[in-house]
């Protein structure tokens, strides 16, 4: 849990950013085309969504947010209580991929913009990055399926789709499977949120961003109720 003065000095942050994108830059840099101003301001303002929606996410995730080893005795406590067939499939929540929709619909309204106003190559390009990057991010998004004596690992795109792609990893092959420390603080990214998996002398590294604490916890709880030692998780 944070602290009232971590809270506080989060929420002015919030404001200040909130002000900063209020404020009608274009006009103060000296731009008068109305079709420019119009366009500025539609970037100004997804821009100003997009930033704070991260910051307000990130607030919300701190102010709730539990360690690890706690979600993963709580995971399985509960577990044991319920006496029921263990989860094996793990896929993002809704809320993890709606950021990635948002971009691809952005994307496909500035090439709309694009086409009514005659082929502006800027807004061109923008608009198949906002595509791409979204396609691309939520096609990093990990499924994980734990079968007997292997992990498989698929895209959660291509999972969407129906595409069988996936890579298998079997369990006597891994070495460790750990948190990324690395991002401990880095945009506000705790370590549990990337996973490093080492097999046959080679790590891959799989973001979890994008699911639930709880879901987190119980992925971390099959790879050590498979794995043992090699899982590199502090429970203390």
């Amino acid at each position: 849990m944070m602290e009232r003065k971590e809270i506080i000095k989060n929420v002015l942050i919030i404001f200040c950013v909130f002000v900063l994108f209020a404020i009608p830059w274009a006009s103060f840099f000296g731009i008068k085309d109305p079709g420019l101003l119009e366009t500025a301001t539609v970037f100004l303002r997804t821009g100003a969504f997009l930033v704070l929606t991260g910051l307000v996410t990130r607030l919300i995730y701190q102010i709730y947010y539990k360690p690890l080893a706690q979600e993963m005795k709580d995971e399985e406590s509960r577990e044991t209580d319920q006496k029921e067939k263990k989860q094996l499939l793990f896929k993002p929540t809704i809320g993890g991929y709606i950021g990635f929709l948002f971009m691809i619909f952005l994307g496909i309204s500035f090439l709309i913009v694009a086409i009514f106003n005659n082929d502006v190559l800027w807004m061109i390009s923008c608009s198949f990055l906002g595509i791409g990057f979204g396609l691309y991010f939520w096609y990093l998004m990990p499924v994980f399926v734990f079968a007997e004596d292997s992990v498989q690992i698929r895209s959660h795109l291509l999972y969407l789709l129906g595409i069988d792609r996936k890579t298998v990893i079997k369990y006597a092959d891994i070495t460790s499977v750990s948190p990324d420390a690395k991002m401990n603080g880095t945009y506000g990214v705790e370590p549990m949120h990337r996973m490093m998996i080492t097999s046959k002398g080679k790590t891959e590294t799989y973001g979890l961003i994008c699911y639930n604490p709880d879901i987190i916890a119980k992925i971390w709880l099959r790879f050590k109720e498979k794995l043992g030692n090699k899982v590199k998780v502090k429970l203390d």
